[in-house]
C-alpha cells in the first residue's frame, strides 16, 4: 500500500461541493490523464458519489447519444471506469487495502469524507488520510465551518504528529470570478494566522458543475464519474487548473 497515496476532500457541513470535486478531480485524473484511481464513499449521510455513478448507468444507458460517446471513449483509450466502493468510515481503510490486494494498482485513492470531528470512526480515518482538501466557500456558514474543521485536523492530528496527513489545504469553490476576490484573499490571510493555507487555484460559481446528463437530448455532460468532462465545458472552469495544482502537491 506505500505506493497508493490517500486523498480525502472532506468537510463537516452540507453543500461546499466535496462530493461534486471528488467526482470531478478523480474523473479529470482517470479519464483525461490516465491515472489509476479509486473511490471510497464512505459518506453515510448520503453516499453522493454512489448516487453520481446509479445516475451516470441510467443517462448512458438510456440516452442512445451518449451510449455511443461511452463506447468509443472506452473502445478508443482500452480503460474501465474507475471502482467506486461504498462502505462505512470505520471500515474504509480496510476496504481500500482489500481492493489493491485483490490485484488492483490505484495511484490515488479518494475518499467522500463528512467531515464531523466527533465521530470515532470518521476522526481515525481522517488521520490515515495523506492529503486533506477542504471545500469553502464564501456563503458565511459553510466558510465558517470549513474553517473550523481544517483548524480542529491542525491542531489534533498535524501539528500533534499523531496522523499520516502530509499536507491539508482549503479549495475555494463556487467563486464569482477565475481570480480570488477580495473577500477570499482576506479570509486567506486570516486563515494563514491559523496556520492554515488555501490553493492558488478557485472553481467559479458556474451551473456547468450540475451538468450530468440527461436520458434524451444532446445536452454537454461536465460532472460524470463514467466519462471526461466535456471539453465545449472546460473554458473557464478552472478544473485543469486545479487537478494540476492539486498533483503537484501529491506528486502523481
Amino acid at each position: 500500500m506505500s505506493d497508493t497515496i490517500y486523498v480525502a476532500f472532506a468537510t463537516q457541513k452540507g453543500g461546499a461541493g466535496k462530493s461534486t470535486l471528488t467526482a470531478l478531480v478523480a474523473s479529470y485524473l482517470r479519464y483525461v490523464e490516465g491515472v489509476e484511481v479509486a473511490v471510497i464513499d464512505c459518506d453515510n449521510t448520503q453516499h453522493s458519489m454512489n448516487v453520481y455513478r446509479e445516475h451516470d448507468l441510467l443517462v448512458t444507458n438510456e440516452n442512445p447519444r451518449l451510449k455511443r460517446i461511452m463506447h468509443k471513449f472506452y473502445l478508443t483509450h482500452k480503460i474501465k471506469p474507475y471502482q467506486i466502493l461504498m462502505t462505512s468510515p470505520g471500515d474504509a481503510v480496510k476496504v481500500a487495502e482489500d481492493f489493491v490486494k485483490a490485484g488492483n494498482n490505484p495511484k490515488v485513492v479518494f475518499f467522500d469524507i463528512t467531515g464531523t470531528i466527533n465521530n470515532r470512526d470518521i476522526v481515525s480515518l481522517i488521520a490515515k488520510m495523506h492529503y486533506i482538501f477542504v471545500p469553502i466557500t464564501t456563503e458565511t456558514g459553510e466558510m465558517a465551518s470549513s474553517i473550523s474543521f481544517a483548524n480542529n485536523v491542525y491542531n489534533r492530528m498535524i501539528t500533534t504528529g499523531q496522523s499520516s496527513i502530509r499536507e491539508m489545504r482549503l479549495v475555494w469553490n463556487k467563486v464569482n470570478s477565475r481570480d480570488k476576490p477580495r473577500l477570499c484573499e482576506i479570509i486567506d490571510n486570516y486563515m494563514e494566522k491559523l496556520g492554515l493555507s488555501s490553493l492558488d487555484t478557485v472553481l467559479v460559481r458556474s451551473s456547468k458543475f450540475e451538468k450530468d446528463g440527461m436520458e434524451t437530448g444532446n445536452g454537454a455532460i461536465f460532472r460524470s464519474t463514467m466519462l471526461p468532462p466535456d471539453k465545449r465545458l472546460m473554458k473557464g472552469s478552472n478544473l485543469e487548473e486545479l487537478v494540476k495544482e492539486i498533483r503537484s502537491i501529491i506528486q502523481v
